[in-house]
């Protein structure tokens, strides 16, 4: 059965492997599979995602941690992340970011909660599930509601975030923004 976990060492090969799959869609191109491949260089990725920070619009920062690079401090924009894996049993699935405030620009674009399924594991309700999952952990942070956003175009989005009682708040455009209850008011 399919559960959220911290990070973990444990998952090198299937993360690897769903790591390869996203990047053959064009995705997480700043991650160097080959470098990844190296269970030290790998242990380093997962101490950097269990101690990740998000900025907006910089995804290099995952390489730039794992070389020791990139300082990871809240400082200059920075928003303080709780990265959650998706697993079944030692197949890593998929990923959950919940960032603990939302800056300005997190308001506009980015939201509470990203999530992302690895492509060969899409379609099975994973999304629905993990984004069901990380609510109560967003609700411990003091989260609610969870404010997500999207594409319109992403319509599968769209029905994960509604099935879990995400309401549109508003349309910008092509942008969605939806309001979730995470339970911490209930």
């Amino acid at each position: 059965m399919a559960r959220l976990v911290t990070p973990r060492t444990g998952l090198h090969a299937s993360f690897l492997a769903a790591l390869n799959e996203c990047q053959m869609e064009g995705r997480h191109l700043e991650l160097d599979v080959g470098t990844l491949a190296d269970s030290e260089e790998f242990a380093r990725y997962v101490a950097a995602v269990e101690a990740d920070v998000e900025q907006p619009g910089e995804p290099e920062r995952y390489a730039e941690r794992l070389t020791g690079a990139a300082p990871v401090t809240p400082e200059g924009g920075y928003v303080p992340q709780t990265t959650l894996w998706w697993v079944d049993g030692d197949e890593y699935l998929g990923r959950v970011g919940i960032r603990h405030y939302l800056s300005d620009h997190l308001r506009r674009h980015g939201g509470h909660l990203g999530y992302e399924v690895r492509p060969s594991a899409r379609g099975r309700g994973h999304a629905t599930a993990m984004l069901a999952a990380a609510l109560p952990a967003a609700a411990k942070l003091g989260i609610d509601p969870a404010h997500l956003d999207l594409d319109a175009s992403n319509v599968a989005s769209c029905r994960v975030i509604e099935k879990n009682g995400g309401v549109l708040d508003r349309r910008e455009g092509e942008h969605l923004f939806y309001l979730v209850p995470t339970g911490l008011n209930s």
